[in-house]
C-alpha cells in the first residue's frame, strides 16, 4: 500500500482529543466554579445574620457580667442622699447609736474645752454664707463640749440642714440626713433658763428622751412652747446664739449643705 494511503488511514483511526472547558455556573457539578474560604461565606446570608447576632449576644453578656463584678461604679444619683422633711412641730433626734452613711462614730466626746478660762464660737460656712454663733458653756458646758469635738473632728462637715420649718425651726447635723443619724454616743440633757428664742441653738432629741446626739436646730422664732418652763411637752435647752449670719438661716431649704463648722477660742 503506498505511504500516502497509509497515512490517511492512520490519520481515520485517531480520535482528536477532547478539550475541558470549564465556566462559571456551567451544567456539570464537576465543571462549576467553586469560591474558597472566606469568600464562600458571602453568598450565605443567612449564615452571616447568624455570625452577627452571635457576636452581639456575646458582647452583652460580657458588659453584664462586666458591670456585676464590679457593683461599686454607681452614679452620683445612687449615692447622693435624699434630705427628708419631718411634718411633726418637734424638734426630733435619734436615740440610737445605729450605723450612718458618714464615717466618723466615736464612743464617746473627749475633753476638748475649757469652760472656766475660754469662749468658744462656731461658724458654720453654707453656699449662701457664713453663720457665726457664740457658744454658751456656762450654761451647757456638756452639751458645748460635745459639740466643739464633734465639729473638730469634722463630723459636720458635708452634713445638711435635712429639715426646715418656715416660721418654726431648722434642723440639722444628722449623718443620714432623716433625723435618724447619730455620732455613736449620747449626751445627756443640761437643763438651764435660757429661752428658745429667735436665733438660739439647741440639740434635737427623740420625744419623752433626756439624752441627744448629733443633732441640733436653730429657732426661726420665739418658741416658748419648748422652754425649761412650759407646761407640756419636751423640754429643750439652748447652748448657742446666732450673733452673724441670721439672714442666712432664714434662707436655709432643706438638702443645703455645711461645708464646714470650724472652732474659735478666745480668753473669756
Amino acid at each position: 500500500m503506498p505511504k500516502q494511503k497509509k497515512r490517511e488511514q492512520h490519520h481515520l483511526r485517531q480520535t482528536p482529543a477532547r478539550r475541558r472547558s470549564y465556566t462559571i455556573g456551567g451544567t456539570a457539578p464537576a465543571e462549576k466554579y467553586k469560591a474558597g474560604f472566606p469568600m464562600n461565606l458571602l453568598a450565605k446570608v443567612k449564615v452571616i445574620y447568624v455570625i452577627g447576632a452571635v457576636v452581639i449576644i456575646c458582647g452583652v453578656l460580657i458588659a453584664a457580667v462586666a458591670q456585676s463584678a464590679n457593683p461599686s461604679r454607681k452614679t452620683a444619683a445612687d449615692t447622693t442622699p435624699t434630705a427628708t422633711v419631718d411634718g411633726s412641730l418637734t424638734p426630733t433626734g435619734s436615740e440610737t447609736a445605729a450605723a450612718t452613711v458618714n464615717p466618723k462614730t466615736f464612743t464617746k466626746a473627749e475633753q476638748v474645752i475649757d469652760a472656766a478660762t475660754k469662749q468658744y464660737t462656731a461658724t458654720i460656712k453654707m453656699d449662701k454664707g457664713d453663720i457665726v454663733l457664740k457658744l454658751n458653756a456656762d450654761a451647757a458646758p456638756h452639751t458645748v463640749h460635745s459639740f466643739v469635738f464633734l465639729a473638730q473632728k469634722g463630723f459636720f462637715d458635708g452634713l445638711t440642714f435635712h429639715r426646715v420649718e418656715p416660721n418654726f425651726i431648722v434642723q440639722g447635723g444628722d449623718p443620714k440626713g432623716n433625723g435618724t443619724g447619730s455620732p455613736g454616743y449620747q449626751t445627756q440633757d443640761e437643763p438651764n433658763q435660757v429661752h428658745n428664742t429667735r436665733g438660739t441653738m439647741s440639740m434635737a432629741k427623740a420625744s419623752g428622751a433626756t439624752q441627744f446626739g448629733s443633732n441640733f436646730f436653730i429657732n426661726l422664732k420665739d418658741n416658748v412652747g419648748l422652754d425649761f418652763d412650759t407646761k407640756a411637752g419636751d423640754k429643750f435647752y439652748p447652748f448657742a446664739e446666732v450673733t452673724s449670719g441670721m439672714d442666712v438661716v432664714d434662707k436655709l431649704a432643706p438638702g443645703d449643705v455645711m461645708r464646714s463648722v470650724t472652732i474659735a477660742e478666745s480668753p473669756k
